[in-house]
């Protein structure tokens, strides 16, 4: 998952870069930005289970 969100910053510093329009960058943050709240959210919420047992 950690990739589709470096993906999704590439392409949008690509869409930056060939200087498309404006709503297509911002769409393209806001959807980067989305992806990573959301992803963040299930490793917060998950069980890591780090049970150490020696």
């Amino acid at each position: 998952m950690d990739t589709l969100i470096f993906c999704g910053l590439l392409a949008t510093i690509v869409a930056l870069y060939q200087q498309r329009s404006r709503t297509l960058v911002l769409a393209a943050w806001w959807i980067v930005l989305l992806a990573t709240i959301l992803l963040l959210s299930h490793h917060i919420t998950s069980s890591l289970k780090l049970g150490l047992s020696y």
